[in-house]
């Protein structure tokens, strides 16, 4: 007998569930500014690194990587108990874990060797909770080096976020994209991209 798969990307869900992340960053952002683009490769497991800094970025994270590839698998790591709260992401790629946890290390493995192809995109959170944007950055959890696939070229992309209150009603939220990187680079472009983030909100453009 097959083994059931740990995740469900469900085109069906994604098809009213995707309007719904748009309307919902819409309504609560002036305005999202995107700096950089995000690089798939329809040979490699991408990765996707965003900083955590809000409620928002999973669904700003989704918006991206879907603008970029549309036609491509999204895994999303959440929490357990997060996808216990919010169980309508079950059918949308979400693939829950404990962190810390020798069962969520375990799955984990099982996931990036036994289901994940190439072409395909993982969302994780390096910071593993919503953190200040200007969090000590050092202190990053190391989990992110289980997605690298063994034999499948793996793509880690550090994506950097930050949610201002400047002269308008509502917050902006700012998005840095980095450059596309080995698993062993990973730690350093997540750090290089937020302080590129910090250059880009201070463009004119951005105001």
């Amino acid at each position: 007998m097959a083994t059931p798969p740990s995740f469900t990307f469900s085109r069906r869900r994604m098809m009213w569930l995707d309007p719904y992340m748009r309307h919902y960053v819409r309504r609560r952002t002036h305005g999202v500014y995107v700096d950089g683009n995000l690089s798939w490769s329809p040979d490699a497991i991408n990765v996707l690194m965003p900083q955590h800094v809000s409620r928002l970025d999973g669904f700003v994270v989704r918006m991206i990587q879907r603008q970029a590839a549309p036609q491509a698998r999204l895994v999303t790591i959440m929490l357990n108990q997060q996808l216990k709260r919010y169980p309508v992401f079950k059918k949308a790629g979400a693939f829950g874990i404990t962190p810390g946890t020798t069962a969520s290390g375990r799955d984990i493995l099982g996931l990036v060797r036994n289901e994940l192809a190439p072409g395909d995109c993982v969302m994780i959170f390096p910071q593993g909770r919503i953190e200040a944007v200007d969090a000590d950055l050092t202190d990053m959890y190391h989990g992110y080096r289980l997605f690298a696939h063994p034999s499948i070229p793996t793509h880690f992309t550090p994506m950097a976020l930050s949610v201002e209150a400047l002269t308008h009603s509502k917050p902006s939220l700012f998005v840095q994209v980095g450059s596309s990187v080995a698993c062993d680079q990973a730690a350093d472009a997540f750090r290089e991209t937020v302080h590129s983030l910090r250059r880009f909100m201070r463009e004119p453009a951005c105001r």
